[in-house]
């Protein structure tokens, strides 16, 4: 098995100013199984071909998620501080019973549609307010207002409280980038932390006293009055969704304009109805695969293929790699608006896959129709500056400029 010591995997600034897409096409084809050293002494062991990313997502038996589903969330084979208690870092049963009221509660039928509309509103708003040839940054002042809406409907706030939480959310995730939190990251990181669980607690105290119950805070803030869930379970899972859902649709329709720009032909067939939207922006998932990465650990011996992956090893997934495997897609480094029986796993696959999936997909596809259907369109003015992160891929400024419909990438 390939051993590679200060792997460039480890590196924000290699996947702001790097290849990584390279680099991990190198180990799908020759090492789909590697280990990856640091000089610290953290290792994980690196998985980058599609069959064996789903499979390892599937089987939540032998990978656990309780320990930190992000490198470095633990330097040790150690539980994360919010395992059992926050749906992403706990393992069934434990698991199913967090999932099963955030699920009813937060994203039913009714509520899905809700989230559609406020997002389909903001979206219109934001476009209506700009005129040909404007310039400006799409990622802070467009991108923000697809999980502005969700935030709005998921947790019954306003407009300023949701753009808040949005650039709370927003540090936590991109705290190793200073274009987001300036040159004390980890004081950010632990401010940002405690501003969103603050406000999480204000609103689960308010909703306690009213009684109120039609929305997902609403609904956890009842479970813990009657005793049917904790304080700290409901305030880490509302933490979870809020960070889950703000981070990975913004910087997704951020790199989807920088697509459309790159690919103008491609998305000419969007815009005359030849490629239906839903198909489209499978492919957008497909080829953005925003969330990059995640990481399980081994609590039995896990083979993949020939290998062995040893317990107690950290195991990394590798979505942006399996989305680009050629075993599982038709020129997979191609962007194919209308690539037909799209298995791109962005969301991830089983249990775990990430509870906000459909509502995500669904923020992007509205984005994706109401630019389609708009009298204007974006042109990239600049090089986009990329996130300094491994774990999400996005983008951190995007200049654009309004034209008019058709003059894109002109």
């Amino acid at each position: 098995m390939l051993v590679v010591e200060d792997s460039p995997l480890y590196s924000s600034d290699f996947f702001a100013d790097g290849d990584p897409w390279a680099y991990l096409a190198g180990l799908r084809e020759n090492n789909p199984v590697s280990v990856h050293r640091r000089a610290d002494g953290y290792e994980f062991h690196a998985l980058t071909r599609y069959d064996d990313v789903r499979a390892a997502y599937i089987d939540h038996e032998s990978l656990s998620s309780s320990y930190g589903t992000m490198v470095d969330g633990s330097y040790r084979a150690e539980r994360d501080s919010a395992s059992g208690r926050m749906l992403i870092v706990a393992d069934e049963p434990a698991h199913g019973a967090i999932k099963k009221p955030i699920k009813t509660g937060g994203f039913n039928r009714d509520m899905v549609a809700r989230i559609g509309e406020a997002v389909r509103r903001n979206i219109r708003e934001s476009f209506a307010g700009l005129s040909v040839g404007d310039r400006i940054d799409f990622t802070r002042d467009i991108a923000p207002g697809l999980p502005k809406g969700v935030l709005e409907i998921l947790f019954g706030i306003g407009p300023a409280d949701a753009a808040s939480l949005l650039e709370a959310t927003r540090t936590m995730i991109g705290y190793r980038d200073q274009a987001y939190t300036g040159v004390q990251p980890l004081d950010a990181l632990v401010d940002a932390q405690l501003e969103v669980l603050d406000f999480m607690d204000d609103l689960l105290e308010r909703r306690i006293a009213s009684g109120e119950d039609d929305d997902l805070i609403g609904m956890l803030a009842q479970l813990v009055a009657s005793g049917g869930m904790t304080r700290d379970v409901a305030l880490l899972n509302g933490l979870n969704v809020a960070v889950g859902g703000n981070e990975t649709t913004p910087h997704t329709a951020s790199l989807t304009v920088d697509t459309i720009h790159r690919e103008p032909a491609q998305w000419a067939k969007v815009v005359d109805g030849e490629v239906p939207v839903d198909v489209a922006t499978a492919e957008f998932l497909r080829w953005t695969s925003t969330n990059s990465y995640v990481q399980r650990l081994a609590v039995r011996d896990f083979r993949v293929g020939d290998e062995v992956i040893p317990e107690g090893s950290f195991v990394t997934l590798w979505n942006m790699s399996a989305n680009r495997d050629a075993a599982v897609f038709d020129r997979p480094d191609k962007f194919l608006v209308d690539r037909a029986d799209n298995k791109q796993i962005a969301f991830g696959a089983g249990v775990h896959r990430c509870i906000g999936a459909p509502v995500a997909t669904l923020e992007i596809q509205m984005f994706v129709e109401e630019l389609a259907a708009w009298d204007k369109a974006f042109t990239v003015v600049a090089p986009p500056q990329r996130l300094r992160s491994n774990f999400m891929l996005g983008l951190t400024e995007l200049e654009v400029e309004v034209v008019k419909a058709g003059d894109a990438g002109a």
